[in-house]
């Protein structure tokens, strides 16, 4: 299987972005198609990525804005648990759709970092072509490279190679 790609840097970070499953995923798993490194095989092409960059980094930002929201809930709650702590001896649990929902948005915050830093606005000349996609060692590689993003999308079942 092969699909089309478009890639530039950051600074001196390398990405890519995958332009064939941008449209087949949801919104919130977007930010897991761009990925580090630099697939063999692409030629200089002519790509607007503002569109892309522009919704990673709007993604972004919300999720650093949630993951940021959970931290100051849970140091508030924790404050006011820790002055009853030997009035009232219970034990604490986080609801599993918060603690699911926190996690999922630090996992978008955390990949967008790795891959691409916190800038969003420059980007140098952009590259595009196709790329062979392989599952290996339960593993996706794009173009010969281990891909961290696509490898995600697939172990949690978003998607399908």
């Amino acid at each position: 299987m092969e699909i089309q790609v478009a890639a530039s840097a950051v600074g001196k970070k390398k990405f890519y972005i995958d332009l064939t499953n941008w449209g087949r995923v949801e919104r919130y798993h977007r930010p897991f198609l761009v990925n580090a490194g630099w697939p063999g095989g692409l030629a200089v092409g002519v790509l607007d990525l503002r569109t892309y960059m522009e919704e990673v980094a709007e993604i972004y930002r919300e999720a650093v804005d949630a993951v940021g929201r959970a931290n100051r809930n849970f140091i508030k709650t924790a404050g006011r648990l820790w002055l009853l702590r030997f009035v009232l001896p219970t034990r604490v649990e986080a609801a599993a759709s918060a603690v699911r929902e926190a996690r999922a948005y630090w996992e978008i915050k955390t990949h967008v970092e790795n891959v691409l830093g916190k800038r969003f606005d420059t980007w140098g000349e952009v590259y595009t072509g196709r790329a062979g996609v392989e599952v290996r060692n339960g593993a996706v590689y794009i173009g010969g490279a281990p891909s961290l993003g696509h490898t995600y999308l697939w172990l949690v079942g978003v998607l399908s190679l």
